[in-house]
């Protein structure tokens, strides 16, 4: 993220522009709580030995895993 840069002085303008980039990258981030639904990217998974893999789902429901 990368806000504005401050100004000299208090500036309605620059703290409105600071509230706006701190809302959009909130409403990025994932809550406690709430469902994770990842579309159209993909799912990522890291194993323990550095292997990377992706996570996909079947019409029927199937779950794989491919490494990339």
């Amino acid at each position: 993220m990368i806000l504005p840069i401050p100004a000299q002085s208090y500036s309605v303008r620059n703290q409105s522009d600071i509230h706006l980039a701190l809302t959009q990258a909130d409403k990025r981030n994932h809550k406690r709580g709430q469902d994770i639904e990842v579309s159209p990217g993909r799912l990522i998974l890291t194993s323990p030995n550095g292997t990377r893999h992706s996570i996909t789902v079947a019409n029927d429901g199937t779950i794989s895993a491919t490494a990339i």
